[in-house]
Parts: structure tokens; sequence; C-alpha cells
């Protein structure tokens, strides 16, 4: 399955630049509030409800052995727009971190039953959490054999199976074109 789409390489160029923006707040003070549990209910329950897509960015940004700086971008923006803004660089990195442990501790396919099992049941963030996945893998502007078998696997976990991950990826190429963006692709790999 491609998906190297120019409708994927928009959702990654977006998150990419959306990382890449100043934090509106620089504080180390989030990080500590992140690991003592002591962030409002609103960023708590925030955290909760996009913790198992994170989870799913992370296990494919990190499926190669590289992380970039590119995919870290990425993954920030995806938590700011998916949180629209609520949850601090702080917090991200508290976040980010926890998935690193859980990865080393229990391995990428215990770690992807665990966050495919949540979202499995909720069909818009399974394949909310695919789509964001794919946008990962491209991140860096190139997608592994290892990331690319993950996306596959993941969507097969998520119950999204590969006709219907196809059907997404096509879906968001017609949304594309719906908003009168002009059809050439662009060459994610030219600088």
């Amino acid at each position: 399955m491609k998906i190297d789409t120019a409708t994927i390489a928009r959702l990654r160029d977006a998150l990419i630049q959306s990382g890449r923006r100043q934090a509106a707040v620089l504080s180390s003070a989030y990080e500590t509030l992140t690991r003592e549990g002591l962030l409002s209910e609103e960023e708590q329950d925030a955290l909760a409800r996009i913790e198992p897509m994170v989870e799913t960015m992370f296990l494919v940004m990190s499926a190669d052995g590289r992380i970039s700086a590119g995919e870290m971008d990425a993954i920030r923006g995806a938590v700011r727009g998916l949180t629209e803004g609520l949850l601090q660089e702080g917090t991200i990195k508290v976040m980010l971190e926890g998935c690193q442990k859980r990865l080393d501790e229990e391995g990428r396919s215990a770690r992807l039953d665990s966050v495919t099992a949540v979202m499995r049941g909720d069909r818009e963030d399974a394949e909310g959490a695919f789509a964001l996945a794919a946008a990962i893998a491209m991140a860096d502007h190139e997608v592994a054999t290892e990331e690319n078998e993950l996306i596959l696997d993941i969507g097969n976990r998520l119950g999204i199976g590969t006709d219907r991950a196809k059907a997404i990826l096509e879906q968001l190429e017609e949304e594309r074109s719906d908003e009168g963006a002009p059809d050439t692709d662009r060459n994610p790999t030219a600088s």
C-alpha cells in the first residue's frame, strides 16, 4: 500500500510546522506537574484521550531505530492539534519518555496490542491514528521498510484492514481535491 500520498505529505508538513512553532509557555514546570500528576482536570482528560494515538505515532517513528528532528516536530504538532494547544512542551516530553520506557520494558508488539485495543472500539480514533501514523512515518521524508510494515500492521490491529486503509488514503486525496488544491504532487524529498 502506498502511504506516500500528496495528502499524507500535506498532513506531515502541517504537523511539522506546528511542532516547530515556539510553544506558548516554555517552562520546565509542566514536566514536574505532569510527572507528579498535578495537571488540571482538563489537561489530564486531554492527556488520557490522546495518549494511545501518541504512543502509536511514537512506535512508528521509532520503528527504524532513529528518531529525527522532523519526526519529533510532527509528533509535537499532532499533540498540539489533537488538544488544541492545551498540552505544553514539558507534558509532551514526559508523555514521549513514558512511551520509550514502555517500549523498552514491554517491547513493540505488546505496546501495539495495548494501544490498538484501546482505539479499536472507536472507528474515528482508529482511523485518525492510522492517518497520523502514516504522516509520522513520512516526517523524515522517507518511509523506512520497518515503518511501512508497521503501519500496515497497525491498520490490521485497529481492524481497518488493507482495503479500508487504502480507502482512507483515497478519501484524504478526494478531500484534498475538493478543497481546490492543485492536483500536482509535490516531491517531499526535494529541497
